[in-house]
């Protein structure tokens, strides 16, 4: 096995073991390991090791105490760059792996490629460990799995119902060959990273600095979708358009659950029924 692909495989341990450590030394451990990896195998240079230790050291004061107004605001504004940064791809030092080019999932499909971001990733990984609070009890983890499939389900039929109507996916069920690569990759480097910045990190502070009442909440979904959307432009305007009701769904699940594993869990599950069930990632026209 490619050096560079263990430290990306040491990278998604180190997330996924993040919601079951009580403590946070052992998924930082893992961390640094897979940090090692990628400086090693070439996959990080020391200005990217540089960015991810900043990007570190700002999480961790940010969501660990308490700040003054003009910190607070200045260790945002930082977090919000490195997220333009990671995705846009353009942070400097890293040199992320591509897994899959140009594959065709079905004949009547546009190609598909498959990166793993290592830059996207770290900053995901931060924000997850940092920002979110863990889950302590079964009776929690029970309750997220509820809320996970009540919200999966009219998510999945409303995004995918709507893709279908767009003509640009039909009904395909397959196995692909890849499969597995796939969904290490989309759990954990593409739904965790992207519901931990865009719901826990910026629809969070939203809500805490402009309240938790319904009003205060439906601004910062909307604003939080908007980002979302701003950065799927590249893939078009009906994949932004598309991006933002995700967005909103997937924040409501935030919103009302209280807990982004549950975020986590229904991004996952509508991207894995769009590629088990349907055209992947959409009809060629």
């Amino acid at each position: 096995m490619p050096l560079s692909l263990t430290a990306f495989l040491v990278l998604g341990f180190a997330i996924a073991i993040i919601p079951f450590s009580a403590r946070q030394w052992m998924p930082l451990t893992v961390f640094v390991a897979s940090l090692i990896l990628a400086i090693i195998s070439g996959v990080l240079d020391w200005t990217g090791l540089l960015l991810v230790l900043s990007w570190a050291v700002v999480s961790a004061f940010l969501f660990r105490q308490q700040n003054p107004i003009w910190l607070y605001g200045l260790m945002t504004a930082l977090l919000l760059l490195a997220v333009h940064l990671v995705m846009t791809h353009t942070a400097p030092g890293f040199h992320n792996l591509q897994v899959l080019s140009e594959v065709k999932t079905s004949a009547d499909a546009i190609p598909y490629s498959l990166y793993l971001n290592f830059d996207k990733a770290a900053l995901g990984f931060l924000l997850f460990l940092f920002a979110a609070p863990r889950i302590t009890k079964a009776k929690q983890w029970l309750r997220c799995l509820r809320m996970t499939l009540l919200f999966f389900i009219p998510t999945a039929a409303v995004l995918i119902g709507a893709t279908y109507a767009a003509g640009l996916v039909v009904p395909d069920p397959k196995l692909l060959w890849f499969l597995p690569i796939w969904i290490f990759a989309n759990l954990l480097f593409t739904s965790v990273s992207e519901e931990v910045i865009f719901r826990q990190f910026i629809m969070g502070q939203l809500m805490e600095k402009l309240g938790r009442g319904t009003w205060t909440g439906l601004t910062a979904l909307i604003l939080s979708s908007l980002f979302f959307a701003y950065y799927h432009l590249s893939g078009g305007l009906p994949y932004a358009a598309f991006s933002f009701i995700a967005g909103l769904f997937y924040g409501a699940t935030f919103w009302k659950s209280g807990r982004i594993e549950t975020a986590i869990g229904v991004h996952f599950l509508v991207n894995l029924t769009h590629i088990l069930f349907f055209t992947y990632p959409m009809l060629a026209r």
